[in-house]
């Protein structure tokens, strides 16, 4: 029979490590690969699901096992997301000598711009090239998301400035900001704002930057909460990468929150310092203050 001839080419061969290519497996073992493949795939372990359908899809297993396991195969080669990465060195020139290692584990060499494929969830991906530092990045990958773009880049592209260029660009003279009532100093103008109008200005510029981050994470939020709602529409989620993404969509919005709360005080703090501060009056006008700029220095002088 067939099968007593799979049995006796299978004996010197362990069930652990078997692949497509090694002696045919028998009924018993296609059996437990159809099993063991459905509960890694329940476990979003897609890579082992995949290695266990190919021993269940050898032409020795039983017909209707076989065919099983191969319609199940292109499942999971659907729900397997792939990502393609684009190496650049600082100067933006292609690298093609990187080793990928992912979670720890090799996941290749010279890809060459071919896409890896990784089981849905977080992994940790970490890039090495010759004569730089290390790249280490994080991406959460969907299940069914297909070829993603991502760049990394090695080395730093902030060039040295020479000399002469920052001589020209450095002002020759330092710029001065009086406020009324203070007397002009060498190379300065005379007449600026008071000391709480200058307060009001950086209150108010707080709050424009806080703003600015309210609205970039409540983009992001938006966005993450979309894709968490698409991964797991469930809330609580029974799967760890759909948990992860209602996560990082609440901690965006939570930051989101933070910047339009500092945005706000920053620009009313800002305003009703303005609208209270007052020039300086002829009495005060021995008291003043004043900011001065010059090549690598900063001053503040007032007297109050």
């Amino acid at each position: 029979m067939r099968i007593a001839s799979c049995i006796c080419l299978c004996l010197g061969a362990t069930s652990a490590s078997w692949s497509a290519k090694a002696a045919d497996p028998t009924t018993a073992q296609c059996l437990g690969a159809s099993e063991s493949s459905l509960a890694l795939r329940n476990q979003h372990k897609l890579r082992d699901a995949r290695a266990q359908l190919l021993i269940c899809s050898a032409a020795s297993c039983p017909e209707e096992i076989r065919d099983e396991c191969v319609h199940r195969m292109g499942e999971i080669k659907t729900a397997m997301p792939t990502i393609v990465f684009e190496f650049k060195d600082a100067a933006g020139n292609d690298l093609d000598d990187v080793k990928v290692t992912v979670d720890g584990q090799l996941g290749g060499n010279r890809l060459g711009g071919a896409a890896l494929a990784a089981d849905p969830g977080e992994h940790t991906f970490v890039f090495e090239t010759v004569g730089q530092p290390a790249v280490k990045k994080r991406y959460v990958l969907r299940e069914g998301e297909k070829d993603r773009r991502e760049r990394v880049t090695f080395g730093s592209a902030v060039a040295a400035v020479p000399p002469a260029a920052a001589a020209v660009a450095a002002p020759p003279a330092s710029i001065i900001a009086q406020s009324p009532g203070a007397p002009p100093s060498a190379g300065g103008s005379s007449g600026g704002l008071a000391t709480q109008r200058i307060a009001a200005i950086v209150a108010a510029s707080v709050g424009v930057v806080g703003l600015g981050v309210g609205i970039g994470f409540g983009l992001d939020s938006m966005s993450k909460h979309d894709s968490a709602k698409a991964a797991c529409p469930d809330n609580p989620c029974a799967t760890k990468a759909g948990v992860t993404l209602w996560s990082d969509a609440a901690s965006a919005g939570n930051y989101s929150t933070a910047g339009f709360i500092v945005g706000a005080v920053g620009l009313a703090g800002g305003a009703a310092l303005w609208l209270t501060g007052k020039p300086a009056s002829e009495a005060d006008e021995k008291a003043g203050t004043q900011i001065g700029l010059g090549l690598g220095s900063f001053q503040l002088k007032g007297v109050w």
